[in-house]
């Protein structure tokens, strides 16, 4: 990061994030319904079968009792004991996903297989496709939808005697009512497939754009010599130490010694390589508390958020120690760091806490190499 507050970019990891959060709290959603399925399909059952008795005027075939409210009991409750288990379980989000939604078509077949009778109920087997578009995973509704129809198809193929129902082969009719239904099925999946491609579509270029916008900033805020954060990204750096004057700040500022000679004797190209080593090494040392920036010339600063004073006299020595082992130090000369270092007073400005860094700094440079607190 250049600037404090790593907010100010882009992460595609947030997002990410973001979508996962977005995804298990639908899953959540998806849960509960799948409970409320389970408990209220067997309760409608029995009330179906009381209507039943009520408008027969006598007793029903033991086959109604165990058809209508003691199955889906039975069948509706081990869904709902297999997703209550998977959700509690250790499994990763993922799988819970693909699992609950598994379930979820189980329970629209059970439902399905015991009604048929009613042409228009296979429509039911859209509820867990249209479910899963809101993950956004294409391979998750393809395999839904695929189940769905299959299951659809097997029952009507094997099981139309449980809701005494004729087979699709007994009449042109019915063969013919049978077809359609799949064909809206599978057309309904297409639908569901097109609309998840177009939002992925979307969702695409709105990340694009925004990495390449975030890619100006960092730009902006980037010193193209030796990639550490610019005056503009200094400044930002301050406008966020200001908002959190409590914290623990200190500000370095570090030149090369004897920079001018060595540029006079070498010629700017080694004085650049030695300022490229320079950026690269305080890269290495950076993080989110320590943010290095490019003040100017062979001038740069690093700024320390929630440090103590050792601490820092110990990652300047860090600092002074690895750019002395650098390769640039053999082709030209050994060049040394001075360093002065202060600590932001309570309502002090920005510029007065520069000011006081830079005077640390000469304090520094008439020994050379030193490291001066002020």
């Amino acid at each position: 990061n250049l600037v404090m507050g790593s907010s100010l970019f882009f992460n595609p990891e947030t997002i990410q994030s973001e979508y996962r959060r977005i995804d298990s709290s639908w899953l959540r959603i998806e849960y509960r319904l799948l409970l409320w399925l389970a408990a209220s399909t067997p309760v409608m059952e029995f009330l179906f079968y009381l209507l039943m008795r009520y408008r027969i005027n006598g007793e029903l075939p033991d086959s109604f009792l165990l058809k209508y409210p003691l199955f889906p009991l039975l069948y509706d409750g081990l869904i709902a004991l297999i997703a209550t288990f998977a959700m509690k379980s250790r499994l990763s989000e993922k799988w819970k996903i693909y699992i609950v939604s598994l379930l979820l078509t189980a329970l629209v077949f059970g439902a399905y297989t015991i009604h048929a009778v009613l042409s228009s109920l296979f429509a039911i087997f859209m509820i867990p496709m249209a479910l899963t578009v809101i993950y956004g995973n294409r391979w998750l509704t393809t395999l839904i939808s695929v189940i769905a129809i299959l299951s659809k198809a097997a029952s009507d193929v094997f099981l139309y005697q449980i809701s005494s129902r004729p087979s699709v082969c007994s009449s042109v009719d019915e063969f013919t009512d049978f077809s359609v239904s799949l064909l809206l099925l599978v057309l309904f999946y297409l639908i569901c497939w097109l609309l998840l491609k177009t939002e992925q579509a979307k969702n695409n270029v709105s990340l694009n754009l925004e990495r390449e916008r975030q890619q100006y900033q960092i730009e902006a805020l980037t010193d193209p010599l030796t990639k550490v954060g610019n005056r503009l990204a200094l400044r930002t750096a301050f406008r966020f130490m200001e908002k959190h004057r409590l914290d623990s700040f200190h500000l370095a500022m570090l030149d090369l010694d004897a920079f001018k000679l060595l540029n006079d004797t070498f010629g700017h190209n080694c004085g650049d390589q030695y300022l490229q080593t320079l950026g690269s090494t305080l890269l290495e040392l950076s993080g989110q508390q320590i943010q290095p920036f490019r003040f100017g010339g062979d001038e740069f600063c690093l700024l320390f958020h929630g440090y103590s004073q050792p601490e820092v006299y110990k990652v300047c020595q860090e600092l002074q120690n690895r750019f002395s082992r650098a390769e640039i130090h053999q082709q030209c000369q050994p060049v040394s760091i001075s360093i002065g270092v202060t600590q932001l007073l309570p309502l002090e400005t920005s510029a007065a806490l520069l000011e006081r860094a830079d005077k640390a700094l000469y304090q520094a440079k008439l020994i050379k190499g030193d490291i001066m607190f002020l």
